[in-house]
């Protein structure tokens, strides 16, 4: 089987070639190719050492990205990562090599890898080597370690997340031995810096992940212990609407705010995410009315994107109906495409307005929300003279 390989592509291996070095794209682009699916980007191995490479293109902007492991970025359309054919050292911390040496095999480079169908490479007419029967595991769709597993897990523990990951994405199964030393190595992921198991854990929340999620519960407990994951959790999980921030509030809608909040401290997450996840698990049994003024009210507490969110995520959470969903969705388009008053920022009358006819110091808050809460209400009309007729 072949795959197609872009031109900016083909032109930078056969600029390598017409300088007597081999080049293959490698890893996931071929995987993602094989799969029918677009890659997100390519990358290039290569015979060459990265003097060399950089010589051959030394008409081009390059960037010596990692070059102690092997890796120029060349500009060519758009950035593509050379690297040379390597061989890890010996692993002593559980995710990197003491060292790397490179070798001009790709064989050498294509038995470092991590599972069978990123272990793939094409030549620039997309004829694919393939030693380790990554095609064949995809077409059975499972993922499954170069090698031995356990090897694999203990030289870098991140990969037991990548592994979950890549399983979830594509909709796939670990492989018997695979899954085995997933489970027997959790303990692991321990040595992982918590921003890389933190990326890993995000994207898998975004896939098909109610399998993953519920049958490898165990590992996720390694680095979040609070969370009861069952199997309606991770359905839940799987079924709701693809943002993170969803998503991590059903992982953690069994615990309080403070805890989910500690959690996500934990695991350093932005205080932007951690404040959207913290106030929908917070507000996780608040009632919504699908009526005129209880949306308003909704707006006025969550803004709009926060109110969406927060009825999208009690879809998810089986807390509203989809219909109430969609209708809930729909009366806050209205309120916003025909500028109804939700907030003091709508109201037709100000806190100048209200100083200017008498009313001073505390009184001018109160007033301004009691005429909010009519206008929401429907109660008195969003006119700045009725407004001020109420307060004269």
């Amino acid at each position: 089987m072949r795959i197609i390989i872009p031109q900016n592509i083909i032109s930078v291996m056969s600029l390598l070639e017409e300088s007597g070095f081999e080049a293959y794209a490698v890893g996931g682009c071929v995987r993602d190719s094989l799969l029918g699916r677009k890659p997100y980007d390519w990358d290039v191995c290569t015979s060459a050492l990265p003097e060399e490479t950089l010589e051959v293109f030394k008409s081009f902007r390059t960037i010596p990205t990692g070059i102690k492991h092997g890796t120029v970025t060349v500009i060519a359309d758009s950035p593509v990562e050379i690297t040379t054919f390597r061989i890890d050292g010996e692993y002593l911390d559980n995710r990197r090599p003491s060292q790397v040496s490179f070798t001009r095999t790709l064989a050498d480079d294509l038995c470092r890898r991590d599972f069978t169908v990123n272990a793939m490479a094409a030549d620039k007419n997309g004829l694919v080597t393939d030693l380790y029967g990554g095609k064949e595991d995809l077409q059975k769709k499972i993922i499954r370690c170069v090698g031995c597993a356990q090897k694999r897990f203990d030289e870098d523990a991140l990969r037991i997340m990548r592994a979950l990951r890549f399983a979830a994405t594509l909709g796939f199964e670990l492989e018997e031995s695979t899954a085995r030393a997933v489970r027997e190595q959790k303990s692991l992921l321990k040595n992982i810096a918590v921003e890389r198991i933190r990326a890993e854990t995000d994207k898998l929340l975004l896939g098909k992940c109610e399998d993953i999620l519920y049958g490898y519960r165990e590992v996720f407990s390694v680095f979040i212990p609070e969370a009861e994951i069952t199997r309606e959790t991770a359905e839940k999980i799987s079924l709701a609407d693809k943002e993170t921030e969803i998503r991590l509030a059903l992982l953690l809608g069994n615990l309080t705010s403070e805890n989910a909040r500690a959690v996500l401290g934990r695991l350093r997450y932005s205080n932007s995410v951690t404040n959207t996840v913290v106030s929908l698990v917070e507000n996780k049994n608040k009632a919504i009315e699908n009526t005129s003024p209880a949306v308003k009210r909704l707006l006025n507490a969550f803004g709009k994107e926060n109110a969406e969110r927060l009825v999208r995520f009690k879809r998810a959470d089986g807390e509203i109906t989809p219909e109430a969903e969609k209708e809930i969705l729909s009366e806050i388009s209205r309120i916003i495409d025909n500028n109804e008053c939700y907030s003091l920022a709508t109201l037709a009358v100000s806190g100048s307005d209200l100083s200017a006819i008498g009313i001073k110091g505390k009184k001018i808050g109160e007033t301004l929300n009691r005429l909010l809460n009519e206008v929401m209400e429907g109660t008195t009309a969003n006119n700045k003279d009725d407004l001020l007729d109420k307060v004269k």
